[in-house]
């Protein structure tokens, strides 16, 4: 078809469409021609993002504290949702560098190579959310751009690759050993304080729960804020402030309607928490998710609460950690890098 059949058959379209619609159908042609629609569809994928990382990672915040029935689920999320809008205000910046440039150079790759990345990278932890598995948007984000450079032939930063790997394997562990540590101090703490059970306890024990829970909301936005907004931020798509306004919204929205399958994974799926142990393994999971992030790590706070979860649960002793639902988790995290980065390298050759 040439160009005199296009604006023909573009002219056609125009006659048959009502009259209110035809400023609509102007500004989408405007829009197609510009290239503009490539810089949306970037923007969309990376929403996509933020909303598969509010339906799943918002229960590592959350979990705990709605599965020690402490805080109801609506409002839990509301409140984590502004925690994590102040994190990522506040510290968001210093990932986003990682993701946008760190693993690959994204600003050779064109916008709609990008944007498909993002997609499968959120379609990877959309379908876990469903399977009820707490996983990395991190990770998923991390394969899909390593993918992405390998079948495009750029070069793949494997230093920060593989330092990124190796924190992602010592994360869990080191989280389990830190709450471990942290109930056994709490517990003894507490009793000193509180001479044993009191309302006055109650109370303490179920603030400082939700403190702790909120703790880890805001430690999400420092870290994984970057997962959205580094490569929209890199290649200068949206302002930054802009970006994780943006972002933060669409986490927020994704937490609301669909963290409930992931939330009681993590607050009672892997084992059963009393206060202490919830607020010992929220306080854990925080403190190392903050310490990567100073780092320039991004890491999976998924991956820093269940090792937190299991190091509490191991206080009571190994038989009290559900070790089957352990593994298939585990296997969840090595699927998810995997599936979006194998997604992306097929379907860059498919475009």
């Amino acid at each position: 078809m040439n160009n005199f059949d296009k604006f023909a058959y573009i002219g056609i379209i125009i006659k048959k469409l009502p009259n209110n619609n035809i400023y609509l159908f102007a500004m989408l042609f405007i829009i197609y021609k510009s290239g503009a629609w490539m810089e949306y569809g970037l923007i969309v994928a990376s929403m996509l993002v933020a909303f598969t990382l509010g339906a799943n990672d918002i229960a590592n915040a959350i979990g705990t504290t709605v599965g020690v029935n402490i805080v109801p689920y609506k409002k839990a999320v509301v409140c984590a949702a502004v925690a994590l809008v102040i994190g990522a205000f506040l510290g968001g910046n210093k990932i986003s560098s990682t993701i946008g440039k760190g693993i690959i150079d994204t600003s050779a790759l064109s916008f709609d190579v990008l944007a498909i990345s993002l997609f499968c990278a959120a379609l990877a932890v959309a379908i876990a959310t469903y399977l009820r598995f707490p996983v990395s948007t991190t990770q998923s984000v991390v394969g899909a751009l390593a993918g992405t450079g390998l079948a495009a032939g750029l070069t793949v930063n494997n230093s920060v690759v593989v330092n990124i790997a190796i924190i992602w394997t010592i994360l869990p562990v080191f989280s389990a050993v830190l709450s471990f540590v942290m109930f056994f101090i709490f517990f003894k703490l507490f009793r000193l304080i509180f001479k044993g059970p009191s309302l006055l306890f109650e109370k303490t024990i179920a603030v400082l729960v939700f403190i702790s829970g909120m703790f880890v909301a805001f430690s999400l936005g420092t870290n994984n804020i970057g997962n959205v907004i580094g490569v929209l931020a890199v290649n200068n798509v949206m302002d930054t402030n802009h970006a994780i306004l943006l972002g933060s919204l669409s986490i927020a929205i994704g937490a609301l309607f669909f963290s409930k399958r992931v939330i009681f994974t993590i607050g009672k799926g892997i084992t059963t928490l009393d206060p202490i142990q919830a607020f010992s393994s929220q306080l854990s999971a925080s403190v190392a998710v903050i310490i990567c992030t100073m780092l320039g790590v991004p890491v999976s706070l998924s991956q820093a609460t269940v090792g937190s979860v299991v190091g509490v649960g191991l206080t009571r002793g190994k038989s009290s950690v559900n070790k089957r639902f352990i593994l298939r988790i585990i296997g969840s995290w090595i699927a998810t890098p995997l599936c979006s980065g194998v997604a992306t390298y097929l379907l860059y050759f498919a475009i």
